[in-house]
Order: structure tokens, then C-alpha cells, then sequence
């Protein structure tokens, strides 16, 4: 069961909405729900948060990958970490950011954007992939002693 990323990031404080869709957009969401393997309700509640969020934030999208879903900047197959990464290493210049990924400063100012409202979730990520490529790494360097012994 895939797992949204504002679940995992952050504890979800629950309210209430009531709606009424169309039948055949209730049918639709139980379809796609049933392919990926989750609740309709599920699904819905990830549908209202990211549209919500892409509202909010225009030039930023949400993928799927293996590590989650991530938020993503709209035709660059940039995750928005990625472009902060990026950002932070040039001490936050858009333009030289923007040179070195090879993108418009203004899909820079996009993803900076969004981790200036969400900063504890890019955090949360950058922080997971650091932990994934070291042992990732580990795994590698113990494959190349084990074939050079």
C-alpha cells in the first residue's frame, strides 16, 4: 500500500468533510483506489491535499516514486528536494541555481517557494535520500570487497 507523504511526514490532525460526487467520479476514484490498492477514502483524502497544495503552489505537481509520493516542479523531472539541494549549495542564489540544473530562475523560485511553506517535509526528504545513499553506498562497497577478495 503506497503511503502519502503528509502522512508519514507529519502527525494528521482529522476533521470532517462530507461529499456528494458524481456517480461515475465515485466510480472512478474506487477504480483507480482498487488498481493502486488503497480506500477509496484513502485516495480521496490524498486527491484534496495535494490539489489543495498544487492550488497553492502552481508549478508544483506530485509523483509517484520509490521512496513515495514527493512534490515535483511541473516539466523539469525535478523533485523539489532536488532543486533545494541545489539551492542551498549555491547559498540560495536562483540564478546560479538555475544555471546549474539548466532551468528557468523562475521554476527555481517555484521549489523554493514550497519549501519555504513546507520545510519540515523537503527536510524530512532530504534527509531520508542522505540515508538511503549511504547505505546504498555500503551495500555497494561491500559487493566490490566481496569480488575483490
Amino acid at each position: 500500500m503506497h503511503t502519502s507523504w503528509y502522512s508519514v511526514c507529519m502527525p494528521v490532525e482529522r476533521g470532517q468533510l462530507s461529499l456528494r460526487p458524481s456517480a461515475r467520479t465515485l466510480e472512478r476514484l474506487r477504480e483507480r483506489a482498487r488498481l493502486l490498492g488503497q480506500k477509496h477514502t484513502v485516495l480521496a483524502e490524498r486527491y484534496v491535499a495535494e490539489g489543495v497544495l498544487m492550488d497553492e503552489h502552481p508549478g508544483i505537481h506530485f509523483v509517484d516514486g520509490a521512496m513515495g509520493r514527493r512534490p515535483a516542479v511541473m516539466g523539469t523531472g525535478l523533485d523539489v528536494w532536488e532543486v533545494v539541494v541545489v539551492a542551498k549549495d549555491n547559498q540560495g542564489s536562483v540564478a546560479e541555481t538555475a544555471a546549474y540544473l539548466e532551468i528557468d530562475p523562475r521554476l527555481v523560485e517555484i521549489a523554493t517557494r514550497y519549501y519555504g511553506a513546507n520545510q519540515a517535509e523537503i527536510d524530512d526528504w532530504i534527509a531520508r535520500v542522505i540515508d538511503l545513499n549511504a547505505a546504498e553506498e555500503a551495500k555497494w562497497r561491500a559487493a566490490q570487497d566481496a569480488l575483490s577478495a
